[in-house]
């Protein structure tokens, strides 16, 4: 193609757009983990769990009816308002986008009345370790139903960031109560 080519109008020379596919050519980035909710599946989307024990965290958490967004609590404020938070097992979860999120999971009771719903969606956690699976609730038999995957999904890649540092980004310092004066509180007590 000569130069006098490149000024036909319309004419592209489409030889400067050629890459190399070679895989190893291309740059590589990390998404930058912003936001990770804590919430259990949507009945449409097939999970999994992170199998080691470090990315599970026992925790009270706090929620707001008018809010979205779950309040993590300290034990010494635990003890005040024990009758309106929910103590659960944070597991670090992902679904087949890739998304991160915290599956709250209530914990085995200590008194020993079971619960169904809680019963089954522990063993649908502990399903989600090792297959892809999705979470469905059976109102008529009072569960969660789990429905593996019917096809090889590869396994999920998880993110390298810490425990720790997943929670600040899921509760950061406005969502996690740690005093008595917290605007939460206030407003759970009508005090706001």
């Amino acid at each position: 193609m000569s130069k006098d080519d490149d000024k036909i109008p319309g004419k592209i020379d489409f030889s400067k757009f050629r890459v190399s596919i070679s895989s190893s050519d291309l740059p590589i980035a990390e998404k930058v983990l912003l936001y990770v909710p804590a919430r259990k599946p949507t009945k449409q989307t097939f999970v999994r769990v992170h199998p080691e024990k470090q990315y599970h965290y026992d925790a009270a958490l706090l929620k707001l009816e008018s809010e979205e967004k779950p309040y993590l609590v300290s034990q010494s404020v635990v003890n005040v308002i024990a009758q309106d938070v929910k103590i659960v097992v944070l597991h670090l979860s992902i679904d087949r986008q890739g998304n991160i999120f915290l599956w709250p999971v209530p914990p085995i009771p200590k008194e020993g009345n079971e619960n169904t719903w809680n019963q089954s969606q522990r063993q649908i956690a502990e399903m989600a370790k090792t297959q892809w699976v999705r979470l469905s609730s059976n109102t008529s038999i009072g569960c969660y139903e789990g429905y593996p995957a019917k096809g090889e999904i590869p396994d999920p890649t998880w993110p390298s960031l810490s425990l720790d540092e997943i929670l600040n980004i899921a509760f950061g310092s406005s969502h996690i109560i740690d005093t008595l004066d917290h605007p939460a509180l206030l407003k759970l007590w009508g005090a706001d």
